[in-house]
């Protein structure tokens, strides 16, 4: 299966995304299938349904890495991105800015990237003085491009603002290297999970297509697909109403039931890796065959 920009273009512009809009990009590459131009083809699409200068694109830069590190540099010019090729191509447009993080930076472009990506480090990124509350003020558009909302970094910020009793912040004294070269030691506060019983990152597992599978029966959410990775689309607005509504007589709404839950549009494929920390755990991504996903040893 072959995707082209035009493919690309026309699928977001299914689930909705408008010129002027703020986009929040959550991607994996191989559920499209080959793609002519590979994640920068996918990013320039959507920068042209966002109307190029008119909107914004937003994309997760995270680095997973530092945390293994005994003392960290936190280099936002050259470290790459650990969320993926489409994520990585955006970090690299021209005009592109990035916000300087230990561990949740994000890259944008356009119309209000300064702004978003202008934030200060030690502040923790879900707080609404950050990038997500930022993100939030603008009436950010979710995409999950080929993945679930297993991997929508938003539900973090829902947990972050319903003040979860399982994750915590915590200051981490890092090097922050600046565009000169010169070197300077920070404070940067981050958003973990509080240490578990067991031993393992999560003391229960996560479900967040719990939530999205609400949002989508009440109608929040818009789905289409480019080649065959599955794209979904909803307002950040209307995920942090839910969890808001929900949370303070459900606490149980990020968990996993007794069963994960089954997204009715799609299916799942899976493929086991191990982060750049050295954790092992299962990509999810939203297809519409998992037989087509794409074999990069054959290109």
């Amino acid at each position: 299966m072959t995707v082209q920009y035009e493919d690309a273009l026309k699928g977001f512009r299914e689930v909705g995304i408008l010129p002027g809009d703020t986009v929040l990009l959550q991607s994996a590459m191989r559920p499209f299938g080959f793609v002519e131009g590979a994640g920068k083809t996918i990013g320039m699409a959507l920068m042209e349904a966002l109307g190029n200068d008119e909107g914004t694109l937003v994309a997760p830069a995270f680095c997973f890495i530092h945390e293994v590190q005994d003392h960290p540099v936190i280099d936002p010019a050259t470290d790459k991105s650990e969320m993926g090729a489409i994520s990585e191509a955006i970090r690299h447009f021209p005009g592109a800015f990035r916000s300087i993080a230990y561990r949740h930076s994000f890259s944008a472009v356009g119309k209000n990237a300064k702004w978003i990506t202008d934030v200060d480090p030690a502040i923790c990124v879900f707080d609404l003085r950050s990038a997500f509350g930022r993100m939030l003020a603008l009436d950010t558009k979710v995409v999950l491009a080929g993945v679930t909302y297993v991997n929508s970094t938003s539900h973090h910020f829902g947990q972050y603002l319903a003040q979860v009793p399982d994750r915590h912040t915590i200051e981490r004294q890092v090097t922050l290297k600046h565009p000169d070269g010169t070197l300077e030691e920070r404070m940067m506060m981050d958003y973990q999970p509080q240490p578990t019983t067991t031993g393992d990152y999560y003391e229960f597992p996560y479900d967040f297509n719990k939530l999205g599978l609400w949002l989508e029966q009440a109608g929040k959410v818009q789905i289409s697909t480019i080649g065959n990775a599955v794209i979904r689309c909803f307002r950040m607005r209307n995920l942090i109403d839910l969890v808001l509504t929900r949370y303070p007589v459900d606490q149980w709404i990020f968990f996993e039931d007794k069963q994960p839950v089954d997204l009715p549009f799609g299916k799942n494929a899976t493929r086991e890796y191990v982060d750049e920390a050295g954790r092992e755990d299962i990509a999810i991504w939203a297809v519409v065959d998992p037989e087509q996903i794409c074999d990069r040893s054959k290109r």
